[in-house]
């Protein structure tokens, strides 16, 4: 399986915030979604409600070091999931799948053209958007509940100690955070995520060569953005008091948050609404069109 987050910043001459969530979920996934051997497809926008404003004066007891303006960075991230990384590149490939008298065709409808006034333009004129689109490793730690109804979903970003190497880190990561994390009361699912150290993973041969993912801006402000957090787990609650009440008062809440302070240099938590556009598929897929 191959996943990549894509971090997106709107078009801040055109769109608020709510506009981009707009125009993100009820049009751009309407093509978007149409992605040639798409397994699965979550898009995650930041709520207009930040958690700390939410839990009050006990945010700053789960958090530590978080990075001023965050937020201004992106205003959404999509996960998408692939079979491997060839299905990734050739994802935008046009295929024939609109049915016409002749038989099946291309569709010459479809477009992701809405993106240079969706995203982030590189200049006011360009046709080309920013983006941090990054390869993660994801290990399914509690497999997700989803009721028919909304939940709410929190992303924990994280950043390694400086005083564990990678082996050390990865190992106290896997092998006793996330199993302590999930017997926290009232959590209903978590993923565990890695980014991948090779930041250009999931753009090379995705995005051209000279284009400005590899131009000395793009790479510089890549850079500084994974300089900022080296992985991602995604929880699940009922509630945002059930989120409050599992971190903060679960019996082994103490012992998670002496763990904390020593696995990372910085640890931090966003709210998002997320949006299932296809529900993620991580079987081996069948010998046909399976969508």
């Amino acid at each position: 399986m191959f996943k990549v987050f894509a971090f997106l910043r709107r078009n801040t001459s055109l769109l608020s915030h709510d506009e981009y969530r707009a125009g993100h979920i009820g049009y751009h996934c309407c093509n978007s979604r149409r992605l040639k051997n798409i397994r699965g497809y979550l898009v995650n926008i930041w709520s207009n409600t930040g958690i700390r404003s939410k839990i009050g004066k006990d945010y700053q007891k789960l958090t530590f070091n978080e990075p001023k303006g965050f937020l201004d960075l992106w205003d959404g991230f999509p996960q998408v999931y692939f079979d491997d990384i060839s299905d990734w590149i050739e994802a935008a490939t046009p295929e024939p799948n609109r049915a016409t008298e002749e038989g099946l065709s291309i569709d010459p409808d479809w477009s992701l053209a809405d993106g240079p006034f969706l995203f982030d333009p590189v200049t006011d004129s360009s046709t080309e958007f920013k983006s941090h689109h990054l390869h993660m490793i994801e290990e399914v730690i509690k497999p997700i509940e989803r009721p028919e109804y909304k939940i709410t979903k929190i992303v924990q970003f994280f950043k390694r100690s400086e005083h564990l190497n990678e082996h050390e880190f990865k190992h106290l990561l896997s092998c006793d955070y996330v199993k302590k994390l999930s017997q926290i009361e009232g959590l209903t699912g978590l993923l565990l995520n890695y980014r991948d150290e090779d930041i250009d993973r999931a753009i090379k041969g995705f995005y051209p060569d000279s284009g400005w993912h590899f131009s000395k801006g793009g790479i510089a402000e890549r850079s500084a953005f994974c300089d900022l957090w080296d992985g991602a787990t995604e929880m699940y609650f009922e509630n945002i008091g059930t989120f409050h009440e599992g971190k903060m008062r679960s019996p082994i809440s103490e012992k998670l948050i002496l763990l904390e302070k020593k696995i990372f240099s910085s640890l931090w938590y966003v709210e998002v609404d997320e949006n299932v556009i296809i529900l993620p598929n991580r079987e081996t897929a069948p010998e046909f069109y399976f969508r």
